[in-house]
C-alpha cells in the first residue's frame, strides 16, 4: 500500500467531492422530475422553431441592456406560462393528436422528448389539413398551397424558413419531411447544450446549499486530511469501499434507452429503421433510497473528519446499521400502513444521527469558511462522473505503489527456482 500522504489527501478530497456531487445530482434529478424541466425545455426549443420570439422588441434593443432584462424576465415568466395566447402555431402543434397524448399523465401533459419523425409528421399533417385523404389530391400540391396562402397563420420569420425548406426540397413532400427532421435534430443538439447549462446552474446552487448545510469546507478538509493521519486513512478506506457502489449509482443515473421504429418514407415500398437515444429517467423510489444512503455516507464522512457540530463516526456507523435492519423488517411487514409507519421511523433514525456530536477539529479556520464552501460548490458543479473517473485513476495509482511478490520472485530472492537451470545453448542442465 502506498504511503504517499499527498496522494491520500487528494483521494480523500476527491471522494468528498464525488459524494456530494452524487447527492447534488440526485437532488437535481428530483427537481427535474418534480418541475418537468425536460418537457419545459422541449417547449422552449419548439417555440424557438415555430414562433418568432422577441418580435415585439426593436432590433436595436435586442443586444443591449433592455434585451438582457427582457430575456431574463421572459425566461422566468416562461417557467410558469410556457405558452402564451399569441403563440397559435405552438399550441396547434401540442394539441395535434400525434403530440397531445405523448405526455406521461394528466399532470405532466407534455412529452419530455420527441422523435424527429413525430415533429415532421405533425407539421406536414397540419399543413395538409384534416380534409386531405391521400387519394383525391397530391400531397406536395396541398402543402405548397398551404405555405403560399399561410393557412396556419404562421408568423413571418417562421413562414419564410418553412418556404425555404420546401424550396430546398424541390417542392417534394417526402424530401420536405427529411428537411424538417434535419431542422429538428439540429435544434435538439442545441437543446442538449441548454439542458447541460441549466443542470450545471442548478448543481452550483444545490452544491453551495449542501456545502453550507453539511459544512463541507474544502480548505478545512484539506488541512484535516493533511495533518490527521487517522482521519486520512479512514477516508481513503471509505473511498475504496464505496467505489463499486457509487459506480452502480452513476450507471443508473446516466442510463440511456434506444428506441427503434420503422418509418415508411415512400408509400409502402421503402421502410427506414430509425433509432432514437434518450435518457432514461430513474424512478423516484430509486432516487429517494439513494439519497438516504448517500446522506448516511455524508454523515459518516463528517464524523471521520470531525467537523463542527457533526456526528461521531462510531455513532453514525451504528445508526446506519440500525436503519438498515429496518429494511428487512419493512419488507416482511404485510400491511401498507405498517410499512409506512416503519419507513417514517427509519427516516427519523437516520436524521437523528446528528443528535450526538463532537467538537470541531482544531484544524478548521472559520475566517475562510465561506470561501471553502464556494470552492466545494464549484467542484460539485463539475459533475459526479468527472470525480468518479478521477477517483478510479487515483485509487489505481495508489494500488500501483507496491506489488506483491510472486512465487517466482520469492524463489529468486531465496536463491532457488522451480524452473531447471539453462546452459549457454538454453538447454536444461541435468543433475
Amino acid at each position: 500500500m502506498s504511503n504517499n500522504i499527498a496522494l491520500d489527501v487528494f483521494i480523500g478530497l476527491v471522494f468528498i467531492y464525488l459524494l456530494y456531487s452524487l447527492l447534488a445530482t440526485i437532488i437535481q434529478e428530483l427537481i427535474a422530475q418534480w418541475f418537468s424541466l425536460r418537457s419545459r425545455l422541449l417547449v422552449r426549443a419548439l417555440r424557438r422553431m415555430l414562433e418568432d420570439e422577441n418580435a415585439d422588441l426593436k432590433s436595436s434593443e435586442k443586444n443591449g441592456l433592455v434585451g438582457f432584462v427582457y430575456s431574463f424576465g421572459n425566461l422566468f415568466g416562461r417557467f410558469f406560462v410556457p405558452m402564451r395566447k399569441n403563440e397559435t402555431l405552438l399550441k396547434k402543434f401540442y394539441n395535434h393528436p400525434t403530440i397531445k397524448y405523448l405526455g406521461e399523465n394528466t399532470l405532466f401533459t407534455k412529452p419530455a422528448y420527441l422523435h424527429s419523425h413525430n415533429f415532421s409528421q405533425t407539421i406536414i399533417q397540419m399543413l395538409r389539413g384534416d380534409e386531405y385523404d391521400g387519394r383525391t389530391s397530391n400531397e406536395s400540391t396541398v402543402i405548397s398551397q398551404a405555405l403560399e396562402n399561410n393557412s396556419l397563420q404562421v408568423k413571418p420569420e417562421t413562414l419564410r424558413h418553412l418556404r425555404l425548406l420546401y424550396a430546398d426540397a424541390r417542392r417534394d413532400s417526402s424530401l420536405f419531411k427529411l428537411k424538417l427532421e434535419d431542422w429538428f435534430d439540429e435544434t435538439m443538439q442545441r437543446c442538449t447544450g441548454w439542458y447541460k447549462k441549466q443542470t450545471q446552474f442548478i448543481l452550483i446552487i444545490v452544491g453551495f446549499f449542501l456545502a453550507w448545510a453539511f459544512n463541507v469546507d474544502t480548505i478545512a478538509i484539506t488541512k484535516i486530511l493533511s495533518k490527521d493521519k487517522n482521519a486520512r486513512e479512514q477516508m481513503v478506506q471509505l473511498a475504496i469501499s464505496r467505489q463499486k457502489e457509487y459506480g452502480v449509482i452513476l450507471d443508473t443515473l446516466s442510463k440511456t434507452t434506444v428506441i427503434t421504429s420503422d418509418v415508411k418514407t415512400n408509400g409502402d415500398t421503402t421502410t427506414n429503421t430509425v433509432e432514437t437515444t434518450i435518457k432514461t429517467n430513474p424512478s423516484e423510489a430509486f432516487l429517494n433510497d439513494t439519497y438516504n444512503d448517500l446522506k448516511g455516507d455524508a454523515l459518516l464522512a463528517q464524523g471521520i473528519l470531525g467537523l463542527n457540530s457533526l456526528p461521531d463516526s462510531v455513532y453514525v456507523v451504528k445508526c446506519k446499521e440500525d436503519s438498515l435492519l429496518f429494511d428487512s423488517v419493512i419488507a416482511r411487514e404485510p400491511s401498507e400502513q405498517g410499512k409506512k409507519r416503519l419507513q417514517e421511523i427509519r427516516k427519523d433514525l437516520l436524521e437523528n444521527c446528528a443528535a450526538k456530536s463532537k467538537g470541531k477539529s482544531p484544524y478548521q479556520n472559520n475566517d475562510l469558511k465561506i470561501i471553502g464552501w464556494l470552492i466545494t460548490a464549484l467542484a460539485i458543479s463539475l459533475g459526479s462522473a468527472f470525480w468518479f473517473d478521477l477517483l478510479n485513476k487515483l485509487i489505481k495509482l495508489r494500488g500501483a505503489g507496491t506489488k506483491p511478490n510472486t512465487s517466482a520472485d520469492t524463489d529468486l530472492q531465496k536463491g532457488t527456482s522451480n524452473s531447471p537451470a539453462k546452459d549457454a545453448n538454453n538447454l536444461d542442465i541435468k543433475g
